[in-house]
């Protein structure tokens, strides 16, 4: 099982979020303890919170949501209510920094020497997060740069997964990996990095990404 604050990582969204989900029975976790009040859930409950994640951002509120995934409301009147809403735009906010990223390694003239990726970091109280675009480069740090070299701190031990298509559609390969790990005896730890092995901003559907989620024996 996972705790909340894992759960959250994995499900990428807030921990606060989750609570509100339990309080007014969207998602209720599994487990919780009597003394501490802490929530635990499991890997197959991902499925369920992609769902409401997906159907909010069709538009739905959260009490539609609710009567779409108790089954409530047949086909044709989840059609005609999705119909109404505007689909939102869930693209990475990461995607735009790439071109900017490249723009001044050209200027610094500084050759790449592998593929981007992209990792994150807590910021504040917990619920936000820093999000870091990068692309591999053969340099030393230089403060007068105006970009940071950095070298990523290593990670003991990550189960890893490729995605290959859109990272819009990346929380199923997240579940799958969420699974393994729950099924080998591992504890996820932190947010998962991103490698993106093949990033193909003109075709999506043509990307390949690896996930990398680091982990401790639970």
């Amino acid at each position: 099982m996972f705790t909340i604050r894992d759960f959250a990582r994995l499900g990428r969204v807030s921990v606060r979020m989750l609570r509100h989900y339990d309080n007014i029975g969207l998602l209720r976790p599994v487990a919780a303890d009597a003394r501490s009040g802490y929530r635990y859930y499991t890997a197959d409950q991902l499925r369920r919170l992609n769902r409401v994640i997906a159907l909010k951002d069709l538009g739905l509120t959260l009490a539609q949501v609710q009567l779409v995934l108790d089954d409530v409301l047949d086909a044709a009147e989840l059609t005609a209510m999705a119909a109404s809403y505007e689909t939102a735009d869930i693209g990475r906010a990461i995607r735009p920094l790439y071109p900017e990223l490249l723009r001044r390694l050209a200027v610094a003239e500084v050759s790449l020497s592998g593929p981007s990726l992209a990792y994150y970091e807590p910021a504040g109280d917990g619920e936000k997060i820093v999000v870091h675009a990068g692309l591999e480069v053969a340099v030393s740090p230089d403060r007068a740069r105006d970009f940071a070299v950095v070298d990523l701190p290593a990670v003991p031990a990550a189960a890893t997964a490729i995605h290959r298509g859109p990272m819009d559609e990346v929380a199923g390969t997240l579940q799958l990996l969420a699974q393994w790990i729950e099924e080998n005896g591992w504890r996820a730890e932190g947010y998962a990095r991103e490698l993106y092995v093949e990033y193909c901003a003109d075709d999506p559907a043509a990307g390949v990404t690896e996930l990398q989620q680091p982990v401790t024996r639970a």
